[in-house]
C-alpha cells in the first residue's frame, strides 16, 4: 500500500488524526493524557503550529491546525516519535504506537473550521464515553466555552470570531451551537474530496493545478502520491548514527554485498519508520533495492526485541535525532 500524500506549503491548514496500532490504546492514565499535551505544545512552539482545536480519546487523537512553514511532516513526526518513545518506556513494550502514518485532510476557506472543531470536540459523545461535552476533560472544547483557558496555546479565538467580536457572547453562541449540531457534526466528512481536501471547488481546484496535475494523471499512487522534500532528516540521521558508531558518514553510504552492516541497517531502519520517506528514497540513498530496506529495518526491529541493551542504545540514537 501506497503511503498517503502528503501536500505542504506555508500556512496550511490541516486535520490530523491517528490511531493506535491495532486500534490500541495510545492513553492509559492521565499521566499520559498529559504528556501527549505537554509534547504537542513543545512540537507548537518547535515547529511554529497553530493549534485551532484537539481532542485525545483512548486509542487515537485529533488536530486541527495551521503550520506556518512547510514542515507538516517534520512536526508530526517529531510528536509521534516522542510521544512513542515516552509509552515504550514507561510501559516497557517496543514497536510501533501508532498505525502505520497519521492521516492528513486539507482544508481551505474558514467557512468549513468552525464545523471542523464541532466534528473535533463531539469526539466523546460520539463514541459515547460522555453525555455531555463538559463532562470530557482531554479537549480543547473547554477553552472554546469558558473564560478562563486552560491551554493558553490553542488559538481558540481563530474559531470564534465567525460568531461576533463579543468574545462573552461568541462563547455562549459556541455551547448552543454545537449542541445544536450534535449528530450531525460527521456530515461535514461528505464534503472531503480524494480523501485528503476538504473545501471550495475553487480550494480543490487549486490544489489540483498546484500539486496534482504536476504528475502524470496515470500514476497509481495519485492522489496519495507524496509531494515533500526529506526537510534535512536525512543528513540528520546520518550525521547521528555515524556519530554514535564512531565512524565517517561515507562510511554508512558504502555498500558491501551480501554483508550486512549495522550502522548502515539503523539508519534505513530510522528513516523507514520515523521519517515518512518511502523505501524507494531510501533505498536511492544508501544504493539498495526496496526490498534491502525492508530487510534492514526488520533485522534492527527484531534484534531490538531481543535484545533490551540495543533497544536502549537505539532509543538514545532516537533521542539524539529528534531531541525528545
Amino acid at each position: 500500500m501506497a503511503r498517503p500524500w502528503r501536500i505542504q506549503y506555508t500556512n496550511a491548514i490541516y486535520h490530523i488524526m491517528s490511531r493506535g496500532v491495532a486500534q490500541g490504546e495510545v492513553f492509559y492514565g492521565n499521566e499520559d493524557y498529559h504528556k501527549f499535551l505537554e509534547y504537542l505544545k513543545k512540537t507548537s512552539e518547535k515547529f511554529q503550529l497553530e493549534i485551532f482545536a484537539f481532542v485525545l480519546m483512548g486509542n487515537h487523537y485529533h488536530l486541527f491546525l495551521r503550520t506556518r512553514e512547510a514542515n507538516l511532516s517534520r512536526a508530526m513526526q517529531w510528536l509521534q516519535t516522542s510521544y512513542s518513545i515516552y509509552f515504550n518506556r514507561k510501559y516497557g513494550r517496543s514497536g510501533h504506537l501508532f498505525q502505520g502514518r497519521y492521516k492528513s485532510i486539507l482544508v481551505g476557506e474558514e467557512s468549513y473550521w468552525k464545523g471542523l472543531s464541532f466534528y473535533i470536540h463531539l469526539n466523546p459523545v460520539r463514541a459515547g464515553i460522555v453525555k455531555e461535552l463538559d463532562d470530557y476533560k482531554w479537549s480543547s472544547y473547554h477553552d472554546y466555552v469558558k473564560a478562563k483557558k486552560i491551554y493558553h496555546w490553542i488559538s481558540c479565538d481563530v474559531i470564534l470570531k465567525e460568531f461576533g467580536n463579543d468574545e462573552k457572547k461568541s462563547r455562549v453562541e459556541y455551547r448552543k451551537l454545537i449542541r445544536e449540531q450534535a449528530g450531525q457534526e460527521k456530515k461535514i466528512l461528505d464534503e472531503v474530496k480524494c480523501g485528503l481536501i476538504l473545501g471550495s471547488e475553487e480550494f480543490i481546484g487549486w490544489v489540483q493545478k498546484e500539486f496534482i496535475n504536476r504528475f502524470s494523471a496515470r500514476d497509481a499512487e495519485l492522489p496519495q502520491k507524496r509531494l515533500v522534500g526529506d526537510n534535512g532528516i536525512i543528513e540528520k540521521v546520518l550525521d547521528e548514527v555515524a556519530k554514535y558508531f564512531e565512524v565517517e558518514q561515507s562510511q554508512l553510504l558504502l555498500r558491501k554485498r551480501r554483508v550486512p552492516q549495522k550502522d548502515r541497517d539503523v539508519c534505513m531502519y530510522i528513516l523507514k519508520e520515523h521519517s515518512g520517506l518511502d523505501n524507494k528514497r531510501i533505498g536511492e540513498v544508501f544504493g539498495v533495492s526496496l526490498s534491502a530496506v525492508t530487510k534492514a529495518a526488520l533485522r534492527i526491529s527484531e534484534q531490538m526485541k531481543s535484545e533490551r541493551r540495543f533497544k536502549q542504545q537505539m532509543e538514545q540514537i532516537l533521542n539524539s535525532i529528534f531531541k525528545v
